[in-house]
């Protein structure tokens, strides 16, 4: 094996790493686990600041990359509603204590961390 090949080999062991984060982001995306698809993603950044892809390398990680990106979506669209559901159940609780004479004194503070 001469020395040039070297080179080639960390440059596929790189590949199939960046390759291996990027299936390992969609799995956490799919799981919901977004601190892990953070983690991936943070490491393939890494990854691909030490090699170059060429297009056809990199075409199976932009699909990949769009169906992190749709789970990124879905799971903005539920948070959006179930905060828009608790905004909803929030105001009719403040109609409630408003139409029983409840004093400012008396009110209950709801806090919701997301």
């Amino acid at each position: 094996m001469s020395a040039a090949s070297a080179p080639d080999t960390g440059s596929l062991h790189d590949r199939r790493a960046i390759e291996l984060l990027t299936i390992q982001a969609l799995e956490a995306a799919r799981a919901g686990d977004w601190d892990q698809v953070d983690a991936c993603y943070s490491a393939r950044g890494i990854s691909l600041a030490a090699c170059e892809l060429d297009h056809t390398a990199a075409q199976p990680l932009l699909s990949m990359d769009e169906e992190v990106r749709a789970a990124i979506l879905v799971a903005q669209a539920g948070i959006s509603g179930q905060l828009a559901y608790a905004a909803q159940v929030k105001r009719h609780l403040r109609q409630l204590r408003e139409s029983s004479g409840q004093l400012a004194s008396e009110r209950v503070t709801i806090h919701h961390e997301a």
